[in-house]
């Protein structure tokens, strides 16, 4: 049961806004950005939940420190062999810092029938023409 707490925890959330100036449309992106990785979870689509990760990423979780979109990758694939499914994430704050965007928020998923839930903050940066994740923690709930 620690494994699959630990490994519920490689779930997050991401959310990005694209700034302060339109902010309708900024967080229709946003909501579109969450909404398209839940979907990419739910379908285990790992390439796509890693693509929303820089090259050089660092994501924190209870399983570990992975470093870099391959790890990032990986770290989904286990994850999803347990069965997490019905996969959701709620922001909580969005704020952006300089040329920085910090989203917080809650996550919540199933194993089998099983609920589970946690929390996580996410640092966003320009990548090119798109924004990416540069850091994530991620951590479950206490019961």
């Amino acid at each position: 049961m620690l494994k699959t707490l630990f490994t519920v925890a490689f779930m997050l959330s991401i959310s990005p806004s694209l700034g302060a100036q339109e902010k309708l449309s900024a967080e229709s992106a946003s909501a579109n950005f969450q909404k398209n990785f839940a979907s990419a979870y739910n379908r285990g689509d790992v390439d796509a939940m890693a693509a929303a990760f820089a090259e050089d990423a660092i994501r924190v979780t209870p399983s570990g420190i992975f470093q870099g979109r391959d790890a990032i990758r990986r770290s989904f694939q286990e994850a999803l062999k347990i069965g997490l499914h019905d996969y959701s994430v709620r922001r909580v704050v969005s704020r952006t810092e300089g040329s920085f965007i910090l989203n917080v928020g809650e996550w919540q998923a199933k194993v089998g029938d099983q609920p589970f839930r946690g929390y996580y903050s996410a640092i966003l940066a320009g990548d090119g023409d798109e924004m990416r994740i540069i850091e994530e923690t991620v951590s479950i709930a206490a019961p």
